[in-house]
């Protein structure tokens, strides 16, 4: 005689009120042991393939399927592979249903069908929100439904080219005991959907909710058993959002797309740089700079916004920071009192990152010391000139990667200065004047913010 937990699947030979793995209540019921039921899932099929040798492989089957919208498919690679299982997250009310709502209607218009299942909204609401985007639904087929063999009874009916599950926490699988959205259920419905996206070559997405941390929600089986995994990012009072590959078989990982909130749908952002940076820029604004960083493969300027003011000596110094990392800003500011023999710490400091964009990558630390000490001493930057480097603990400025690449952006833009780091190699261009730096004190000479 065994027990297992409904919660989390953790089996033992003795009840327990309490589940010893997870801790839920009351969850430990008798099990029989897969023996005696004949094997449960070991005799069932995976896809059905016999063993062939690599050479025998036919890749055309597997050709890459465009969804109609460029920056979509850039996530993927370039497009979506047959059988694929994406798993796509985000937080609640950024736009997750709504984006594959769009790309279901895309997929339905130049690839075939499109089944559509919602565990969590009527078909009357997915309509609603379809009316509100201007969908009109042609070849797209909607299921209100959370048991998995009706969803693969579906299937079979409709022969769809594409399946959209919204959401893997609602779906109940058949054979393990638990409620939906359990460990266990998660694990079965997943290996089930997977199974039955390779068998028919189904283009499929499930969507997973969010934990406070920021991470997919359930076990991390099912992370590791779809083919890629994306985030949808933003929200809040910003329209900008950002589609995030964070695992990808088929093509790159890191590789990022822009959209914009409209009240029409999610639309794609196809120029970043012109979105993001203002048409009649002041350049001679104190404590604005702009710095050019990567997201995914491609680069993209963003405007830096500082603002250093005396506290008056009311309380601590303030530090605000959005849209860039705040331990990395308290970092660069003890830099900049160290190395620059600049006093910051009287001083509130608010630091912003115009457009909404989350800044990442380290390569942005010259920009936030150039934008700091502009403020700090009330002087621009001028000259249409921007910044790149990573800054170190002793003020040097530290190669980044892909440096041609932001400086190919800036001169298209416009830029006719740009500061990169002096360390390894340093492009020359025509269009351009690149000044190499080694140290942000090299870096504030050259800006004449000395």
């Amino acid at each position: 005689m065994a027990f297992s937990c409904a919660e989390c699947g953790h089996r033992t030979i003795k009840w327990y009120g309490r589940c010893p793995n997870c801790g839920a209540w009351d969850s430990l019921s008798e099990s029989v042991p897969e023996s005696e039921r004949g094997g449960g899932d070991a005799k069932a099929p995976w896809i059905g393939e016999p063993v062939r040798s690599l050479d025998q492989i036919d890749l055309a089957t597997v050709a890459r399927r465009s969804s109609g919208l460029p920056e979509f498919d850039r996530v993927f690679g370039g497009g979506l592979i047959p059988g694929g299982v994406v798993l796509f997250g985000g937080e609640p009310g950024v736009g997750k249903s709504t984006l594959l709502l769009q790309v279901a209607q895309s997929l339905a218009a130049h690839d075939g069908r499109v089944l559509y299942v919602s565990g969590e909204e009527s078909e009357a609401q997915v309509k609603l929100r379809a009316g509100r985007l201007g969908i009109d639904g042609t070849g797209l087929f909607l299921l209100a439904e959370q048991s998995f063999p009706r969803i693969e009874a579906a299937v079979e009916e409709v022969d769809p080219r594409a399946l959209i599950v919204d959401s893997i926490q609602t779906i109940r699988a058949a054979d393990p005991e638990g409620g939906s959205g359990s460990l266990r259920q998660l694990r079965a419905a997943s290996a089930a959907l997977v199974r039955l996206a390779k068998s028919r070559s189904l283009v499929t997405f499930l969507v997973g909710h969010i934990t406070k941390g920021g991470a997919f929600a359930g076990p991390k089986t099912i992370e590791h058993l779809v083919d890629v995994a994306v985030y949808l990012e933003g929200g809040g009072t910003d329209d900008v959002r950002v589609l995030r590959s964070v695992k990808n078989r088929f093509g790159p990982t890191n590789e990022a797309a822009l959209f914009r909130m409209t009240t029409g749908g999610l639309v794609e952002v196809d120029d970043p740089s012109s979105f993001f940076l203002e048409t009649d820029r002041d350049e001679t604004r104190p404590g604005s700079i702009v710095v050019p960083i990567l997201e995914g493969s491609r680069s993209i300027l963003i405007e830096l916004q500082a603002l250093v003011s005396p506290t008056g000596g009311y309380g601590v110094p303030q530090r605000r920071c959005t849209g860039v990392d705040v331990n990395r800003v308290l970092l660069l500011l003890a830099v900049i009192e160290k190395r620059l023999a600049v006093h910051v710490g009287g001083a509130d400091v608010y630091l912003s990152v115009a457009g909404g964009l989350d800044v990442r990558e380290r390569a942005a630390d010259l920009g936030i010391v150039t934008a700091i000490v502009s403020s700090l001493r009330n002087r621009g930057v001028g000259g249409r000139a921007t910044v790149v480097g990573e800054v170190g603990l002793s003020g040097e400025v530290r190669p980044v990667r892909r440096v041609g690449d932001r400086i190919d952006e800036a001169a298209k833009m416009g830029y006719e200065r740009i500061l990169v780091p002096a360390a390894g190699t340093v492009p020359k261009r025509d269009r351009i004047e690149v000044v190499p730096v080694a140290s942000i004190d090299e870096a504030i000479v050259a800006l004449e913010l000395g």
